[in-house]
Parts: C-alpha cells; structure tokens; sequence
C-alpha cells in the first residue's frame, strides 16, 4: 500500500576505528543488492564516520523497518566486535 508521500533520512555514526567501521560497511553492504523496488539505501564513509542514506518511497512502514533492521545489524555487529 503507498501512502504518496517519499521519506528520506541520513544518519552519520562515529566508529572508533577504521578496522570497525570497515566491518560495517561489510555486514550492511550484502542486504543492499536485492531491495525492493522504490527502495534506495547508500552507505558510505568518511573519515572514521559511517554515513547512511536511506530514500523510500514505498511508505513509513518499509521505512521504519528499513531503519530498524541496518540500527538492528550495527548493534549486533558492535557487540561481536567488543567481544573478540
């Protein structure tokens, strides 16, 4: 269901080093290949800063779930890293 209107948001996450923040460019970029069409997410980075952009045009709902699921596999992989 389309809820005409587009959503669009960009997050910029600090990583204390370049090791870390290179695994997470690793563990997000394989579930940006087959997204759904209307659906655009770029990641990227600066310095030792993790950008995200996120563009939707399918509704809050898959935007919500989008947002989750990347703060969901960051979160996760933080705490793996910490405990190596």
């Amino acid at each position: 269901m389309r809820e005409g209107f587009n959503i669009k948001s960009s997050m910029k996450i600090l990583f204390d080093s370049k090791k870390e923040l290179d695994t997470m460019i690793n563990v997000l970029t394989p579930d940006n290949v087959c997204i759904p069409e209307g659906l655009k997410i770029d990641i990227k980075s600066k310095n030792n800063y993790l950008l995200i952009d996120v563009f939707c045009k399918n509704g809050s709902g898959t935007f919500l779930n989008t947002i989750d699921e990347i703060l969901e596999h960051i979160s996760l992989s933080r705490t793996l890293i910490a405990n190596d």
